[in-house]
């Protein structure tokens, strides 16, 4: 028997997995004549593989039985390698949570590489085997449009929001078989709506506009950097096809990154000083977390409330999210800016709102690049972006989050090569988790995308001179309505 564990890719070690997870197929980094694995529980028959491949793909009905009898229990790995004779490594104990997954992830892969950079999409792939299906894909239309910024209502498939930008621009709402294509630039907002955050009513949706800008550097760290030179918050209602915002949320600072709380009441985001005249701090800047109250009847805003601030952590907070009991914001953060999926020291936090103290979460992140995040709807599960595999690609994770506040150790996206990610030249990001199969066909959407967007209107004071974006920077809008 060998003392150590064996060495296996991905590293499935010691991990916690939901109870409907596809199995985790895997290849072992021995070297090896023939190879065998036993995986078993106390409950239920052994899974027993031996052949001359070490690229292991485990039987799908008997993975699926073997969890569901196990629940809250170890699942064991033995593994063994013959090279003059058998070896056994020493066994892996994987726990099986209590907790389900939600059974789809959505997110958004685009080209790494230079010669598939303008090539993207957006996916959704069945958690429970390795089913993944096409949502949209830019090459499917004459024109590659940039397809970004995927949104769900409270994990629910039947509601979603996506934006199209250059070829085809306009904002896609989808309503349980229903689209609508909008134009979310005003004359008196600075862009369309961006970031994107539904209200739990499913009434309203919650969108930033900014002046964008991105650049290539040279530090291998952080290639490229991504900083707003404005931003604010306006409050989209698809019922009456109306813009709103408040002085509160559109002000000369930068606001950004907008997220409900699970009952509505509040609005966090974050926030960074005007940028400067010379612009000595648009890319340095460092944003904090506040939240804002909001009456949903009286449509009225609140004061908002300053949560945690940079000169407390020394760090730029990035994508808050509230857990869906409330209880907890899970968010990334950086030294400055908010992009985090290009720093590669970027880490994930955990924010107590009963206690008003945070802490870094060790158990999930790594020495790369670890982002942007979703909850579970049970509040159990967290995806997240990371690309420890190699500082290059990032690729979907999974952590379980158990009812005492504590994240355990994540595991990679399944795959039924458990080789695909390494040769694989895409990047996989925004993993949202939705509690369902999106009924969008790709063609339909396809023909649905190229009509001319429906244009919406401003519903508010756009004379106020403090709202940097329904208005023109510093100065009230011209008449043409040209910036």
């Amino acid at each position: 028997m060998v003392v150590s564990p064996p060495a296996l890719f991905p590293d499935y070690t010691s991990v916690t997995i939901p109870p409907n997870i596809a199995p985790l197929n895997f290849k072992i980094e021995e070297k090896g004549e023939k190879y065998m694995v036993s995986i078993y529980s106390e409950k239920g028959h052994q899974i027993t593989i031996k052949q001359s491949s070490p690229i292991i793909q485990i039987p799908i009905k008997q993975w699926h039985n073997l969890l569901k009898k196990n629940i809250g229990d170890y699942l064991h790995f033995d593994i063994f390698v013959k090279n003059e004779k058998w070896s056994k490594f020493q066994t892996i104990a994987n726990f099986i949570a209590p907790d389900s997954i939600d059974n789809t992830l959505v997110y958004r892969m685009i080209g790494v590489i230079t010669t598939d950079a303008d090539k993207q999409g957006i996916y959704q792939r069945n958690l429970t085997n390795f089913d993944q299906k096409v949502i949209f894909e830019n090459t499917l239309t004459p024109k590659r449009s940039c397809i970004n910024c995927h949104s769900f209502n409270l994990n629910d498939p039947g509601k979603m929001t996506l934006h199209f930008r250059k070829a085809y621009p306009g904002t896609l709402l989808y309503d349980h078989g229903k689209f609508t294509k909008y134009n979310t630039k005003t004359p008196y907002t600075m862009s369309p709506g961006a970031y994107t955050a539904w209200h739990p009513s499913g009434e309203f949706i919650a969108f930033t506009t900014n002046r964008l800008f991105e650049f290539m550097t040279s530090r291998f760290d952080k290639t490229v950097d991504v900083y707003d030179q404005a931003s604010d918050i306006i409050l989209f209602n698809p019922t009456t096809n109306t813009i709103s915002t408040s002085p509160k949320l559109s002000s000369g600072s930068r606001e950004n990154l907008p997220n409900w709380s699970p009952d509505g009441k509040w609005l966090y985001f974050i926030s960074a000083p005007k940028a400067a005249k010379d612009n000595s701090n648009l890319v340095s800047a460092k944003y904090d977390l506040l939240r804002i109250p909001f009456d949903k009847e009286k449509m009225e805003w609140g004061e908002f409330d300053t949560m945690l601030t940079s000169a407390q952590t020394g760090k730029s907070i990035s994508f808050p999210k509230v857990s869906p009991d409330g209880k907890y914001i899970l968010f990334g953060m950086v030294d400055y800016g908010y992009f985090t999926i290009f720093d590669l020291k970027s880490d994930l936090y955990l924010f107590d709102l009963k206690t008003h103290t945070w802490s870094k979460a060790d158990s999930i992140n790594s020495p790369s690049a670890d982002g942007y995040h979703s909850w579970s709807k049970n509040g159990r599960w967290v995806a997240f972006s990371s690309k420890r595999m190699d500082d290059l690609r990032a690729r979907p994770f999974f952590a379980w989050f158990d009812n005492l506040g504590n994240f355990h150790k994540p595991f990679m996206l399944p795959q039924e090569n458990p080789l695909y990610p390494e040769g694989y030249a895409w990047q996989i990001n925004r993993p949202e988790l939705v509690s369902g199969e999106i009924n969008i066909d790709a063609e339909e959407l396809k023909e649905f995308i190229m009509k001319p967007p429906l244009p919406v209107s401003f519903d508010g004071d756009t004379t106020v001179d403090v709202i940097s974006g329904p208005t023109i920077l510093e100065q009230k809008p011209a008449n043409n309505h040209q910036y």
